[in-house]
């Protein structure tokens, strides 16, 4: 057993970087089909498409060179890297956006819906993938690691469901979408410039412009990381009350709307009267979600609010587990 790292020397690994992002005409029709695959996947229901749309992505090159670049001081590699980010990034949104936006289906499917949160999950599998991908990157030998990096994060899918969001005019869905494609992006550069920094490439002095896009990136990371967690942990918080509380009901769907601090339910099962409604709204203190309003609608055939029609919004509800808790279904 060799138990020597195998790094690339210094040179190597540059010539390496820069051979990576090595930019054709080829390699962007790769990322057009590569995000119309995912598209038609999103809007189908399709996982075996988003798949094979995830293994010939060529998105992680301009995202590996920004962290290397960052890791060794190297400022034209990084703002090669930005600019090939960029490239990719208004490719793959434009092309989302004009497939959404000429499709005749609209509706959000399931895959659309579960690329519309971010959770602690997303920023542990991200954080993880970029620390593979820079041994990977440092070994000389990425290929089956960047295909494992790119579907584990799944870069390209949150960024079409942003195109998705925008040719329906749901900015909301846009704006949660384009979290989750940036934490990704953050959090893998990051790590990958912080490992090839602490591994001692570079020996020489940081240079000021690029110590202030690190620090930068640092900021907006930590503001997306940090209101990730806050969300994902009053999701879970709102999920034990509701499985708690209301255990003799069906918990239909739940919504929190955090800018207006109110926690919607929509629950199946008899009807609640007021005081009963307050009882429970007195219990959210126990979950430490006393800051939040309750207000819950209760489908009951007793008043007639529920018929077929509902009864199989319910199953659909129920197969299709559009609920995200900690990146639960």
């Amino acid at each position: 057993m060799n138990l020597k790292p195998d790094f690339l020397t210094k040179d190597t690994l540059i010539n390496k970087v820069y051979s990576n992002m090595d930019q054709t005409i080829l390699v962007y029709g790769v990322l057009i089909f590569a995000t119309l695959m995912a598209s038609i996947g999103l809007n189908y229901n399709s996982t075996t498409t988003i798949i094979g749309a995830m293994l010939i992505s060529p998105l992680m090159s301009g995202i590996s060179g920004i962290g290397v670049g960052l890791g060794l001081s190297l400022s034209k590699m990084v703002r090669k890297g930005i600019g090939i980010f960029f490239i990719q990034f208004a490719i793959i949104l434009s092309v989302s956006f004009l497939f959404f936006w000429l499709t005749p289906i609209k509706e959000p499917t399931p895959e659309i819906t579960s690329r519309t949160s971010a959770t602690i999950w997303d920023i542990l599998v991200a954080s993880i993938a970029g620390g593979a991908l820079t041994f990977a990157t440092i070994r000389g030998k990425d290929n089956n690691v960047i295909i494992g990096v790119s579907i584990g994060t799944s870069l390209i899918l949150p960024l079409c469901v942003t195109g998705y969001g925008l040719a329906g005019g749901d900015f909301s869905i846009a704006a949660e979408a384009a979290k989750l494609f940036f934490i990704n992006v953050f959090l893998i550069f990051l790590v990958v410039s912080l490992i090839i920094y602490f591994l001692h490439y570079e020996k020489g002095t940081r240079k000021k412009k690029l110590l202030a896009i690190f620090l930068l990136s640092v900021v907006l990371a930590g503001t997306l990381v940090f209101s990730t967690v806050q969300s994902t942990v009053t999701e879970y918080r709102a999920k034990q009350f509701a499985e708690h509380a209301l255990a003799d009901y069906y918990i239909l769907s739940q919504e929190i709307e955090r800018n207006q601090r109110t926690i919607q339910l929509t629950v199946v099962g008899t009807p609640l009267h007021d005081n009963q409604v307050q009882q429970l709204e007195n219990q959210l203190t126990d979950y430490h979600l006393n800051n939040f309003e309750l207000r819950i609608t209760v489908r009951s055939n007793e008043d007639g609010s529920i018929d077929a029609a509902e009864l199989a919004k319910i199953l659909n509800q129920q197969n299709k587990g559009t609920s995200k808790f900690l990146g639960l279904e």
